[in-house]
């Protein structure tokens, strides 16, 4: 046996508990717990990227070309403008114009640290080795772009208007919408994902206390939130089904085994002599137990292991018909149509669900039976009518659930035969349902898929 902790968990369950996580302490720590806030992380993560890359590729392929054909711009507008003989010196008041020429040794402007002026510099001096680009203080009337055309020459200044390309209160009001559109974002994401998440866990829960409903309610989601509700709507009836059987089982065990248990108790109270004459009677019901138990073991089974064939339901209903006469001694007639089509059946599956229905009508059918088949849309029907009393109808939907009480107030059994049969043909893809044939008797129809089923 597994040893077992003194908190009473076991040995194997304490070894995965404690289970290093293999992820860096570091990401365990900071990685948000909830789903919203990891979702408003990636985004971030992602906007950040995407802005990043967008900075890179606008500057390599907006800015870059826009500074060369500039810096192409300057160079030809310095050598189409003739340069006075004598430039003027610099003056502390220059006159208001567009253009200016100063000597080559005036030190007009400085260096721009601007992105676009000091690419558009670095145009320059590879386009005309020498030549130099600065720029001006800038005043309400507008900066002062300065190039000179080579060592030696004059310096020539152009006025150009304001230009602004965003300083670091830009930066901020962009990140910061940037961050309010990945917040939004990851709200109405999470909100698309966790709503209908926490309503299913509810639903969970309760049926993990025993509630299962008949029917779940719609939950709306994405496509994979919806197919994990119908796996647990499938799971819910599922369960459903297992409970059912399951006290279907324990009680058809106690209710079928308590008669024979009882007549092996009385005889065992026997003297020596009398309980000797009792052993067959003992054997009989020893054997009877065996049988009740191998039905409740066909009922776990059902046939789920063997292989399904596909055949017409003349080669089906011909042999199931001599079973019925010779091992139940029933008068048995059988009807079909010429030409059905071929449907899909386990054999010996199906052979027990005919003698559990051979078995009832020989004890209760009046020991005559009639089956007919005919094709109803994409099925075949089979019908088997005996002629025996009938079930009254509040009884007919509890048919292969409960044990149903006759006139004489013994019990025809728990059912089980006929639970085995429901179950056997709901794995084959089909039905099994009972009614009171006009004219007395009992009917039953099983309903079963054409040709292709497996």
């Amino acid at each position: 046996m597994r040893p077992k902790t003194a908190g009473g968990g076991s040995a194997g369950s304490r070894r995965e508990q404690s289970r290093p996580d293999s992820r860096p302490r570091l990401f365990r720590d900071k990685w948000p717990r909830t789903t919203l806030w990891r979702t408003v992380l990636l985004l971030a993560l992602l906007f950040l990227v995407s802005q990043g890359m967008v900075f890179v590729l606008y500057h390599r392929y907006v800015l870059d070309p826009a500074a060369r054909r500039f810096a192409e711009f300057l160079l030809q507008s310095y050598r189409a403008i003739p340069a006075p003989a004598t430039p003027p010196k610099p003056s502390a008041a220059p006159p208001p114009a567009t253009l200016r020429w100063l000597a080559s040794d005036a030190s007009p402007g400085t260096a721009s640290g601007n992105y676009f002026f000091a690419q558009s510099a670095r145009a320059i001096a590879r386009l005309a080795p020498g030549a130099t680009l600065r720029m001006g203080s800038g005043s309400p009337a507008g900066t002062w772009v300065w190039i000179r055309g080579g060592a030696g020459r004059p310096w020539l200044g152009m006025r150009v208007s304001p230009i602004n390309f965003g300083g670091s209160t830009f930066l901020l009001i962009r990140l910061m919408i940037i961050a309010l559109f990945t917040f939004l974002g990851a709200i109405l994401i999470v909100r698309q994902i966790n709503l209908p998440l926490l309503r299913l866990a509810e639903h969970a829960r309760s049926i993990g206390r025993g509630e299962v409903p008949e029917t779940l309610p719609s939950i709306s989601g994405p496509a994979e939130v919806q197919e994990l509700e119908q796996a647990i709507q499938r799971m819910a009836r599922d369960l459903h089904t297992l409970h059912e059987e399951r006290a279907i089982l324990l009680t058809g065990i106690s209710h079928e085994l308590r008669t024979p248990l009882s007549r092996l108790l009385l005889a065992l109270h026997l003297p020596d002599g009398p309980l000797l004459e009792q052993k067959e009677a003992m054997q009989v019901d020893v054997t009877e137990m065996d049988e009740i138990l191998d039905k409740f073991l066909a009922l776990v089974r059902s046939g789920q292991e063997e292989k399904s064939i596909v055949s017409s339901p003349e080669a089906l209903l011909a042999p199931m018909a001599e079973i019925g006469r010779e091992r139940y001694g029933l008068e048995i007639g059988v009807a079909t149509p010429p030409a059905l089509p071929r449907v899909a059946y386990r054999p010996m599956a199906m052979e027990r669900v005919f003698r559990n229905l051979f078995d009832n009508a020989a004890r209760y059918g009046g020991g005559r039976l009639e089956i007919t088949a005919h094709q109803e849309a994409a099925e075949i029907v089979f019908r088997l009518r005996d002629f025996g009393p009938g079930v009254p109808s509040a009884y007919l939907s509890l048919l292969g659930n409960t044990p149903l009480p006759n006139q004489r107030g013994v019990t025809h059994g728990s059912g089980i035969g006929l639970r085995i049969g429901q179950r056997i043909i709901a794995l084959q893809g089909g039905s099994l349902r009972f009614a009171n044939a006009q004219g007395g008797g009992l009917e039953v129809e099983i309903r079963l898929p054409l040709g292709t089923w497996r």
